[in-house]
């Protein structure tokens, strides 16, 4: 499939910390409220059931959402950052509908977590770092697996050096780009079919060249950054 190269503005976009760290400058009244239900929730049914609490322990936490089961609300994804919750091969997490009910718990659960382009028994796959290897989660009927270090592995480094090929054939790039490099920090239920990347160029030296590849499509879209 021909790559198709497109020049965009900046879109800044990255993981959101949670618990007493700011959740940035500008947020509509939407998010604002999804982040309230979230830390309630948070707060009520995974820190209460510990004796601990986000106004006192300074619990952190990554979350997300996306509607996993087409039913047009969001589920929303909780990863607690404390060492209290964590592991060597990763730390809890907590699935929530759009009601605050828990869809499913997890143990060894780290970023990247990422939407597969699948679905099983009507829900959206899932694939997660666990255990120093990504992991397909399935949901079974009723919930999603407990333990993802036992699910199975899938390989995205395959589908990521293609993707980093694609940048690299760009006329773009071959015009004087370099240094090429991947990104791991991704949103909270990225498409794991999409692929990013860093590079620099001789011909443009106060920027850095940000792409994204979409496998799915070939579809590479590149936009520029001023260097810090």
């Amino acid at each position: 499939m021909k790559n198709k190269l497109i020049a965009t503005a900046l879109i800044s976009g990255s993981l959101s910390l949670f618990g007493c760290s700011s959740t940035g400058d500008i947020e509509n009244a939407a998010d604002k409220n999804a982040d309230a239900q979230i830390a309630g929730w948070v707060d009520s049914q995974i820190l209460a059931p510990e004796g601990l609490s986000l106004a006192s322990d300074n619990v952190q936490y990554l979350s997300g959402k996306a509607d996993l089961n087409s039913d047009g609300n969001p589920e929303y994804f909780v990863l607690i950052q404390d060492p209290y919750f964590c592991g060597s091969g990763g730390c809890s997490a907590t699935i929530f509908d759009n009601s605050g009910n828990i869809i499913a718990n997890m143990t060894v659960t780290d970023t990247p977590i990422l939407l597969a382009d699948s679905y099983r028994n009507g829900w959206r796959d899932l694939i997660v770092w666990s255990n120093g290897a990504y992991r397909l989660m399935s949901f079974n009927g009723e919930s999603y697996p407990s333990n993802p270090s036992v699910e199975p592995v899938i390989d995205l480094e395959a589908q990521r050096q293609s993707a980093m090929e694609k940048v690299m054939a760009t006329e773009l790039y071959q015009q004087d780009g370099y240094d090429i490099k991947a990104v791991y920090d991704v949103e909270i239920w990225a498409p794991a079919e999409e692929f990013r990347f860093t590079f620099k160029h001789y011909g443009d030296p106060d920027f850095t060249y940000h792409a994204k590849v979409n496998q799915t499509t070939g579809e590479v879209d590149v936009h520029t950054e001023p260097v810090k």
